[in-house]
């Protein structure tokens, strides 16, 4: 074993089979039969070339792949637009669309907040009716608020949890550090709340897209 191993150490250091033997006084065939089983019998050459080619086929397969998903992709928006274009001149759709665009992140995220509890709550409609997402599966929900309101967090995770029917348990909160130059209490402050869709393949690309079919529409006046 001691002998195998020492062959297996002077084959990574690129000796020849010949070094190999003149050091060790193993058989040529044996050290064949020994670097096959560890698979080093190739020369440094091969091994490079082995090596580039596949490097070439890991490329060559990751762009194959982020076509097909590309493709996977572009397919499922389409089916979308097709499936929900008849609301395309619905007001609440419309409606729905447009806040998205006005208030939500269009980046890896699609984060959408505000504080009016009316402009969330009618966002949350939109995508139940139209996208078909469920409260309490495709939803997450987040609450910033200042951390010089931290004395009114309970009255303010209240508030939330009954405009917007969910359990508070569902709401992540989140302390705002941004410094205020002028401190005014407003008695009707109730932080800033984000909601999130999980769990919706393409969600920014299909929502983006039927926003550009829209805007396209009303920009022609």
């Amino acid at each position: 074993m001691e002998i195998f191993r020492k062959v297996i150490e002077l084959r990574k250091k690129e000796y020849s089979y010949t070094e190999i033997k003149r050091e060790t006084g193993v058989a040529k065939s044996t050290i064949n039969n020994w670097l096959t089983l560890a698979g080093l019998t190739l020369t440094k050459e091969h091994l490079q070339i082995q090596a580039k080619k596949r490097a070439e086929n890991h490329v060559i397969a990751t762009e194959a792949s982020k076509i097909t998903r590309a493709r996977r992709k572009d397919s499922e928006i389409q089916m979308f637009i097709q499936g929900v274009g008849k609301y395309f001149n619905d007001p609440f759709f419309v409606a729905g669309v447009m806040l998205y665009e006005a208030e939500g992140t269009k980046g890896l995220t699609n984060g959408f907040s505000n504080s009016d509890f009316r402009l969330i709550t009618i966002y949350i409609k939109f995508l139940e009716k139209y996208f078909s997402l469920k409260k309490d599966e495709n939803f997450r929900f987040r609450l910033y608020i200042h951390k010089l309101r931290k004395n009114d967090k309970e009255r303010i995770l209240n508030f939330w949890s009954k405009k917007i029917a969910i359990n508070r348990d569902l709401i992540k909160l989140s302390w705002k550090h941004n410094k205020v130059t002028k401190r005014r209490f407003n008695l009707n402050y109730v932080g800033q709340f984000e909601v999130r869709v999980v769990k919706c393949h393409y969600f920014i690309g299909k929502l983006l897209a039927v926003s550009d079919i829209i805007l396209s529409e009303y920009i022609r006046f």
